[in-house]
């Protein structure tokens, strides 16, 4: 692809030679840790570039690929050559650019994938694995990854993460505020801990974050799909939290246990000085049969309604008042219309001393296109402030995805660069290098050395 991708004016170009010196941060994402601890080389092409990425699957599926060249029993040439024989009709989507970036960047090869290339290809990527030492480490040093944070359970092993510097776990906290007799007793047999009530329930989390703290860990995670509802504490959750674990909790009733949880966690990671992220927006439930095929995590997720702005305010709020006041926040909004919504909520609360307690996070999953980042740059400009963005992440299973930091710095820097050339920011390049710094990298670096 050409050098000056996506750049479209001369400061851009600049700035992005900047940019693309610095080092990634990719604070929140999905990698399998275990297979970056064993650190095995790959040997197949289709392993290391569609398998592990829904988001391939998912314009696959939208060409009418039988679902057995995609996650079904399909052998790996033959579900490759599906890919490579949808792949023209993909022209408009960044699946359509972060592919050609990961194909050109790591394997060197230029072609367009197609029906008719498509085995030599396979063969070219293959002979590359085998001469090359290609594994999940290389392939970070490759990227320049500085930090990375691959998302973990409360109930998870995280014995991979102790004294290691590159890698500290992300606190997924879905399972705790949804607890269920089996995670409970996955929790239990971590942390040592007898949970009989909602009581000792705390405790065992409050061991296991000591634990996830210890290991590095700066960043929890929490979903608030479609339809997320926020209730105040009625003094009725330890009762909640017993019909949770016998499976009689449902309706609105686990919705109030959850807000409770919410708020609780919230606490801690405010009193531990960990940024709590927030994903909100996603319909996780679309296709039945697509989940059941599939999995959970299989690329058939939508967008949900916009957020109800007073139940996440309310659960703001109901921090914002607590002892340690609110955690810094990351929001990230999968419903576009929600931008404005979500940005200006970053001059609604505040904590003496701390920039950007509250900022939007980057334009996540079906919005981290180029015309998503922009309206989430634009957005934060006019409603909150840039210069406290965090910055992007990947939210990826696969490890080329890393190649979509560069795909956002090119964004960026088209930007800001733009703006200074209207005016609308300061044509001086060292005060516009200064803010990519922040946003690329220092403002996530700040968060995980504690600055």
């Amino acid at each position: 692809m050409k050098s000056d991708f996506l750049l479209s004016n001369d400061i851009g170009r600049e700035l992005y030679s900047y940019a693309k010196r610095l080092p990634v941060i990719d604070y929140h994402n999905h990698l399998p840790f275990a297979n970056i601890s064993a650190n095995t080389g790959f040997t197949d092409i289709y392993e290391l570039w569609i398998k592990p990425d829904p988001y391939k699957h998912r314009v696959m599926r939208m060409c009418g690929v039988p679902e057995k060249l995609i996650t079904g029993n399909g052998t790996n040439p033959e579900k490759f050559d599906a890919w490579c024989s949808i792949f023209p009709k993909l022209a408009g989507n960044q699946i359509y650019h972060w592919s050609q970036m990961e194909l050109e960047n790591v394997f060197g090869i230029t072609e367009i994938p197609s029906d008719k290339n498509s085995a030599i290809i396979y063969k070219k990527c293959n002979e590359y694995l085998l001469s090359n030492s290609v594994t999940p480490m290389s392939l970070l040093n490759k990227y320049n990854v500085e930090y990375a944070s691959p998302c973990a359970s409360v109930a998870d092993d995280i014995s991979f993460f102790k004294n290691n510097t590159l890698f500290s776990p992300s606190l997924r906290g879905d399972d705790i505020v949804a607890p269920t007799m089996e995670f409970v007793k996955k929790l239990e047999s971590i942390s040592t801990t007898v949970i009989k009530d909602i009581d000792s329930f705390e405790k065992a989390l409050e061991a296991r974050l000591d634990e996830f703290q210890s290991a590095g860990c700066c960043f929890s995670d929490h979903a608030l799909d479609n339809g997320f509802s926020f209730y105040p504490d009625d003094g009725k959750n330890g009762i909640r939290f017993k019909e949770a674990l016998e499976g009689t909790l449902h309706g609105t009733e686990k919705e109030k246990l959850s807000s409770h949880i919410l708020v609780m966690m919230g606490r801690k990671y405010a009193a531990r000085g960990m940024v709590m992220q927030l994903h909100m927006g996603a319909q996780r439930y679309t296709s039945t049969r697509l989940r059941a095929l599939a999995g959970a995590s299989g690329g058939f997720a939508g967008i949900g309604n916009s957020v109800d702005a007073a139940a996440l305010t309310s659960f703001l709020d109901a921090l914002d008042m607590a002892e340690h006041g609110l955690p810094k926040t990351l929001l990230f909004t999968l419903n576009p219309a929600d931008n404005e919504l979500i940005s200006v909520l970053s001059g609604s609360y505040s904590k003496d001393g701390v920039s950007g307690l509250i900022t939007q996070g980057p334009a996540w999953w079906w919005c981290d296109h180029k015309q998503g980042i922009i309206d989430v740059l634009e957005s934060t400009a006019a409603f909150g402030l840039i210069y406290n963005f965090v910055g992007m992440t990947t939210d990826s299973r696969s490890f080329l995805s890393f190649e979509r930091h560069d795909y956002f710095r090119r964004i960026l820097c088209d930007f800001v660069g733009g703006k200074a050339q209207k005016g609308m920011l300061p044509d001086n390049i060292d005060e516009l290098k200064k803010l990519i710094y922040a946003m690329c990298y220092g403002n996530a670096y700040n968060i995980i050395n504690k600055e």
